[in-house]
């Protein structure tokens, strides 16, 4: 497709228009008192521990009863156990203050109230805390710079304060980062835009951000949180599309441009997700029409790595993409055609695997995804001729994190396996720092033998410096899962039990601490399989 033709396309979306818009396996953590929580081991839990036989993927139907209006440029995000949809357009020109909740389990809809809702949008953007959705900016007839705070479980709508709020806009991107939501970027009466803002929902201020070595001003980028920072990149501004981007640091609200040597080629409408190391990013429109490549960032390196295309989706633009804690999924979007079909990318294997058709979704673009941390759920956008209030639900065994096979359980007498408030050392000091991972090993220590392929352990967080949670998971994995062993707030110690899976290659166990701050860990086992 040539470049003429693309910005036809894209302006019969709405892209290029200021005014038209185009688990099964996670477990909640439980508060315990103490430092060690002896678990009660049940058959049900060896049953779990059973390997999964291979399946191939599968696509099963949203419901249709009760769901929102047909819409796209609306938002998505998963709550932990269900996905809340919001906003967005019913016709291309109008917005919405709509939205549902969705319960994948059930195959269920709730209406959200619109009670003290912000006022209809689309092409805003939506974060969440842990407990709660902040929406911010949009716009309808006019860029607005307003939001909401939505409580699902009170199912009550809290305005957010203007105040030193960042200019209306659209098309920015934001991210939550543990205890604050950054906005950048996008457009608006003025044009593009290089600014964005620090919204903190327990003080309910704003702070801006600096414009320091801030990239250039534009929209249609694309930005993650890596646990310490946020990184832009690519995107469309006055001189066109970028392959330019930074790095922002809320704390000390300082820029550092992103390296361009072997970046992708200049791209907006591309997709990027954040694997808990690493930056992937893939597809988009370029100068040369629509592109299947992508690559993979480095922020502690800031260096890219090129992807294969080797059996990559056809290059698009408008499509979504989830991290599953193993694999990058991409679906959907518009090339020569509006599409259905995607593809899982590995970035340990640098290889790609086309997902099924079979009873997927029509195909549409400026759609919604959210992983559930064991299904991608889709749902809503345009075909082209009409805005889709459908969805579907992808199953894949493959990017389930992987499990041991059938083990017995032998208990040992409690034992502590790591302190960190104890001196420096591989079982000890210092505390986990903010954003990183640690690994401890397993194997001979509490008498946990080499051949052990999960333990069961009682985890025990304190002194916590900020609000996050801890993900542990073997050693020797690609990343981290999408879940919670355990969540924390600033000055609390919380304990909680677990079952962690052991790396092949020695027994150790990565902990990954997902906040701002650092935090003290205490590791006791009780057990071990084999």
């Amino acid at each position: 497709m040539t470049a003429d033709q693309v910005v036809q396309v894209e302006s019969s979306l709405g892209w290029t228009s200021k005014r038209q818009f185009p688990s099964n396996r996670r477990t909640r953590s439980r508060a315990a008192s103490g430092f060690l929580v002896v678990p009660v081991l049940v058959p049900v839990l060896l049953l779990a521990l059973a390997g999964r036989s291979a399946a191939q993927d599968t696509w099963t139907p949203t419901s249709t009863t009760n769901p929102p209006t047909g819409r796209n440029a609306h938002t998505a995000l998963w709550t932990g156990s269900k996905m809340v949809v919001w906003g967005g357009s019913p016709d291309g020109s109008s917005g919405l203050n709509t939205g549902s909740i969705y319960d994948p389990v059930a195959d269920a809809w709730t209406t959200t109230s619109t009670t003290n809702a912000p006022t209809g949008r689309a092409r805003h953007t939506a974060v969440w805390t842990g407990s709660k959705m902040i929406v911010w900016g949009g716009a309808t007839s006019g860029w607005v710079s307003t939001g909401g705070v939505y409580d699902p479980v009170t199912d009550g709508w809290t305005a957010i304060s203007t105040a030193s709020a960042p200019t209306a806009r659209y098309y920015h991107m934001a991210v939550w980062t543990g205890s604050k939501m950054v906005i950048w970027g996008g457009s608006g009466g003025s044009g593009y835009v290089n600014t964005g803002g620090v919204y903190d929902p327990v003080t309910d201020m704003w702070a801006a951000t600096s414009t320091t070595n801030a990239p250039t001003a534009r929209h249609y980028h694309t930005a993650v949180w890596t646990g310490s920072k946020v990184v832009i990149w690519g995107g469309s501004g006055g001189s066109g599309h970028v392959n330019t981007g930074g790095v922002y640091d809320p704390v000390t609200d300082n820029w550092t441009a992103t390296s361009t040597t072997n970046a992708p080629t200049q791209r907006a409408h591309h997709a990027a997700v954040w694997t808990g190391s690493k930056m992937v990013v893939w597809g988009g429109s370029g100068g040369s029409g629509y592109v299947n490549t992508g690559a993979v960032y480095d922020p502690t390196a800031d260096t890219w790595t090129t992807m294969s295309t080797t059996n990559a989706p056809t290059g698009r633009a408008g499509q979504t993409a989830v991290w599953t804690g193993s694999r990058m999924v991409v679906w959907g979007g518009v090339d020569t055609q509006w599409e259905n079909t995607g593809g899982l990318y590995d970035p340990a294997t640098d290889t790609w695997a086309a997902t099924s058709t079979t009873s997927a979704p029509t195909p549409r673009t400026t759609h919604t995804a959210v992983w559930t941390g064991s299904r991608m759920v889709i749902w809503g956008g345009w075909n082209g001729s009409v805005l889709l209030n459908t969805g579907g639900v992808y199953s894949n065994p493959a990017l389930l994190p992987p499990e041991p096979t059938a083990a017995d359980f032998y208990t040992v007498t409690p034992c502590r396996l790591a302190d960190t408030r104890n001196s420096a050392g591989p079982s000890g000091g210092p505390a986990l720092v903010a954003g990183a991972v640690r690994s401890f090993p397993v194997s001979g220590i509490c008498a946990i033998p080499s051949t052990a392929n999960a333990v069961s352990v009682n985890l025990t967080v304190t002194q916590p410096a900020a609000q996050g949670h801890l993900i542990l998971y073997a050693g020797d994995a690609a990343g981290p899962p999408p879940v919670s062993n355990i969540n924390f707030t600033p000055g609390l110690t919380r304990a909680n039990n677990a079952i962690i899976l052991l790396a092949t290659d020695g027994g150790m166990i990565n902990v990954m601490n997902k906040s701002t701050g650092s935090v003290d860990l205490v590791l006791d086992v009780t057990g071990y399989f084999q």
